[in-house]
């Protein structure tokens, strides 16, 4: 894949890539450095190896590697809300000698008033702008910000529109990189190019901003900044120094949001990410949205907001009749908007290095899919000279790192000396990274990562990680398990090491256990120890090489207070229920401080007994503590999705809780529908100015699935009921009701013992309808659930769906509701895993009707388990088979 860099005039000094082969992942560590952090936006890394890194509320701090600390090197008033605040941070190349530290912050008018307010007032924003990005230098004094010594090199207006950039980089020759982002509300619902030119709508239009060549926005500046606190113009920007229609400041214009830039100081090659419009479909009036990579040595014009991608046109749109018009010529861009106060010519635009949608890309489908935020990162050079034994090698010698905050990855991409795209490679692709928002190698030659984060919004799991190459002979990896981790003493527990593994000298490990003292106490790979005293132990164990190489792991271990046996038993069935069924049931209990509720030791009341009754197929899945977790394929489909990026389930992050979303639409019958048209198609303007992505990729079944688990959180529990120890579950008639699920829990706490904690547990058993639509599988392999709202295709041989922890107790048969034109094909049904026991096999012919229903006898079988349902075929038989439901018969 050679995809030119067009109108880009690279000159590199490279030698031709060396060809070794790419270094094991496991060669690889990540180290959290700390954790006292909280919307962490930009980081620059010290010659000492300090790491100074800079908050969204305004502080800045540093973690300093000798005492492994972080402190406070000062707190800048900033206005701080969604992608405002102190957003960009960099040391100037001779930060050793003279202690300065550049920064880029929103100041407002309207500092003191609460984000929400200012969000909300449209004199603020769309009239004339309020606030600005400063651009500003402090001096660090003994890692302390003197704050008299502030110097404003520039302001750039914000009204307060989101898409701000701000990021800072200097190159080799001490030139200072801005990226300020468009500034503009791309309307609601309108996720295309804004190009509103109508009265009143100048916020709706990027072209007096992005396209605008007398506007510092939407742009990369590049300035010279001098001793004094001022800055000089340096050679090569994009305008004459003297154009009465251009800013001398802009290096490279036509950017929508370039959050987060890198130059490689080598080359001074820019490099910049390009967060995109969030439209899913080509349309007349454009594309449908990308992300991009971009690179340059030159300043130019790169497109947005009449061009994208590889230079994919928009159109001139008139916004009143809503209607596509001419599309906009790359060689010769027109701005004549009234909106516009510079230049109408613009020069040709360049097209992206990297492009990528919603879907998976086709020019670079490594790039993955769903959610996107588009960020480059530095280039790597190695350095024989660097002792570090942590740096990286030279496999990665003049690679450019990218990541993506949404989608979670690192990816190194190579490029030749003529700028052309050779390949992208994954890094660590068996690690997700936790919305990674900056990164930077250091001197020691390891790459520092801020990650942001869960959500957009304050996040307990933000943190400063660093990832260091281990050379030679690496330590062991370690696995520690245990059978039991409470329990009454005297306690007996059996400890295993299994999966421990040492990556090159395997050879003769040595274990050593401490169980509840300072010195080795067992030097066996699974001992057995008993805790004879009461209380909580840290057991730990180190394993040691054949070089002396080490690694330690722990485990907690709580004897004193053994934890209750609870379950509930219902006798000769299992996952489903029938029609008028009359189920019988009990609870079980027993525990060895307090007795058993069968000899009237418990009493029973203290046991919290429920039935639920909701609409819907629900997943039982298995949690920590084994006893089980119910799902809604909604919720399940949102945990799967990058919703949790923006949304949390009751407290509000970058967007509203879900909760909220519950509460403002539980009285709105169309709500379901709404809710999913906007999953799928995202907007803003409901919740505020901030833009939801949308999710092409759903189908519109799983949008009302997620929908309906949305509207659930505000529903009233009326569909619980009080349940006895003991009892019985009267299922009324379920005619036209087969999507009912019924839920029985059962939880206990005990009186705890030896003073040790109380211990809780619980116990679930789900109860089924004895239809189970298909696309509500648990897990599946190559089968589809795009085609119309239900069901599933499954169209290569080996393909399978499987729903988990199902129970076919009371089941001697399974009726297929299919449809299927072509050859003999089967579906087998197997156990535990795809590989599992056969347990029945269904024969499906050519037969024209479009919908049919085959049943077939089952084997025997009880106990939960996974069942699989996997299409049998021969490989070079290519028509699919279409499942909408799978239902199950009650033995008689």
């Amino acid at each position: 894949m050679l995809l030119g860099f067009l109108g880009i005039s690279l000159s590199f000094c490279h030698r031709p890539l060396e060809i070794v082969e790419i270094p094991d992942e496991h060669r690889f560590r990540k180290v959290v450095l700390t954790e006292e952090t909280m919307d962490p936006t930009a980081l620059s890394v010290a010659y000492d190896g300090k790491v100074y890194f800079a908050e969204d509320i305004g502080t800045i701090k540093v973690y300093n590697p000798n005492s492994n600390s972080v402190s406070i090197v000062g707190q800048l008033k900033v206005f701080s809300c969604g992608e405002e605040g102190l957003i960009g941070m960099t040391l100037d190349p001779d930060f050793e000698i003279n202690g300065w530290l550049y920064v880029n912050r929103t100041v407002s008018d309207f500092m003191d008033m609460p984000c929400g307010e200012v969000y909300k007032n449209p004199e603020i924003r769309f009239e004339d702008p309020t606030s600005n990005q400063l651009i500003s230098r402090f001096t660090v004094i003994n890692d302390t910000l003197d704050m008299s010594s502030e110097k404003v090199l520039l302001k750039a207006p914000n009204q307060h529109m989101r898409h701000i950039g701000g990021s800072l980089a200097f190159d080799g020759d001490g030139n200072l990189y801005i990226s300020i982002g468009e500034n503009t509300h791309p309307g609601f619902l309108n996720p295309y190019a804004p190009l509103d030119e109508r009265p009143g709508r100048k916020n709706y239009d990027t072209q007096r901003t992005s396209a605008n060549t007398m506007d510092y926005r939407g742009k990369i500046l590049r300035i010279h900044p001098e001793d004094d606190g001022t800055y000089s113009i340096p050679s090569g920007n994009l305008f004459e120094k003297n154009d009465p229609l251009a800013l001398p400041e802009i290096y490279v214009m036509g950017c929508r949001n370039p959050f987060r830039i890198s130059v490689d100081k080598e080359t001074n090659t820019l490099y910049w990410g390009e967060v995109g419009p969030d439209a899913y479909a080509d349309i007349p009036r454009g594309p449908r949205g990308y992300d991009e990579i971009n690179a340059t040595t030159e300043g130019g014009f790169f497109g947005w907001p009449y061009f994208i991608a590889n230079n994919l046109a928009y159109a001139k749109y008139d916004y009143d009749t809503e209607k596509a018009g001419k599309l906009f010529d790359t060689n010769r861009p027109e701005n004549t908007s009234p909106n516009n106060t510079g230049k109408k010519i613009l020069p040709p635009a360049k097209p992206a290095l990297i492009w990528y949608p919603y879907a998976a890309s086709e020019e670079y489908p490594e790039l993955g899919e769903g959610g996107r935020t588009a960020m480059a990162g530095p280039v790597y050079h190695y350095n024989s000279n660097n002792n570090s034994i942590l740096k990286f090698p030279s496999y990665f010698d003049k690679a450019l790192f990218i990541y993506d905050w949404m989608r979670g990855w690192i990816k190194v991409v190579r490029i030749d000396e003529n700028g052309k795209l050779i390949k992208i490679e994954d890094f660590m692709p068996s690690t997700r990274f936790i919305s990674p928002i900056d990164m930077q190698f250091g001197p020691d030659g390891s790459l520092y990562v801020l990650e942001f984060g869960t959500t957009w919004g304050a996040n307990p799991d933000a943190r400063l990680i660093k990832i260091e190459y281990i050379q030679g002979n690496r330590p062991p990896h370690i696995e520690i398990a245990a059978n039991k981790s409470v329990g009454t003493t005297p306690l007996t527990i059996h400890f295993k090491s299994e999966g421990t593994v040492a990556y090159d000298k395997d050879d003769n490990l040595k274990y050593e256990w401490k169980f509840n003292s300072k010195e080795v106490q067992s030097s066996e790979r699974n001992p057995t120890f008993t805790f004879k005293d009461p209380g909580i132990y840290q057991v730990t164990l180190t394993v040691t090489d054949n070089e002396g190489a080490t690694a330690t792991a722990d485990l907690q271990i709580k004897a004193g207070n053994d934890a209750p046996q609870l379950t509930i038993d219902m006798p000769s069935r299992g996952s489903f229920y029938w029609d008028k069924d009359k189920i019988p049931y009990r609870i079980l209990l027993t525990d060895k401080e307090d007795g058993s509720l069968a000899n009237g030791d418990i009493d029973p009341s203290k046991v919290q007994v429920s039935l639920e009754w909701m609409k819907g197929n629900y997943t039982l899945e298995t949690s920590t503590n084994g006893m089980g977790t119910l799902k809604s394929q909604g919720e399940k489909l949102i945990g799967e999705s990058d919703c949790r990026s923006c949304h949390k389930t009751s407290e509000r992050a970058i967007g509203p809780s879900f909760l909220e979303v519950a509460k403002k639409y539980k009285d709105d019958l169309d709500a379901t529908d709404y809710i999913a048209q906007k999953i799928l198609s995202g907007g803003s303007g409901v919740w505020g100015d901030i833009s939801m992505s949308a999710h092409p990729l759903f189908s519109k079944a799983d949008t009302r699935r997620m929908a309906d688990y949305i509207l659930s959180l505000a529903k009233e529990k009326t569909n619980i009921k009080e349940m006895g120890v003991e009892g019985i579950i009267d299922i009324s008639n379920t005619h036209g009701k087969e999507d009912i699920t019924f839920v029985l829990k059962a939880s206990y706490t005990d009186l705890g013992a030896s003073g040790m904690e109380p211990i809780t547990v619980s116990a679930i058993k789900m109860l089924q309808p004895p239809k189970l639509e298909a696309e509500n599988f648990s897990t599946q392999r190559d089968a589809l659930s795009e085609v119309g709202d239900n069901g599933v295709s499954m169209g290569f041989a080996s393909t399978y769906i499987s729903f988990k922890n199902i129970d076919l107790t009371a089941v001697d048969s399974i009726t297929f509701g299919y449809s299927y034109k072509g050859p003999e094909c089967f579906i087998t049904i197997r156990t535990g895993s795809p590989d599992g026991e056969i347990i029945g096999k269904a024969r499906f012919t050519n037969i024209p009707k479009s919908k049919n229903k085959l049943t077939i006898p089952i084997k025997e079988t009880s106990g939960s388990q996974e069942i699989f349902f996997l299409h049998d075929k021969a490989p070079d038989i290519h028509e699919e088979i279409y499942l909408d439901w799978i239902s199950f018969h009650k033995r008689e």
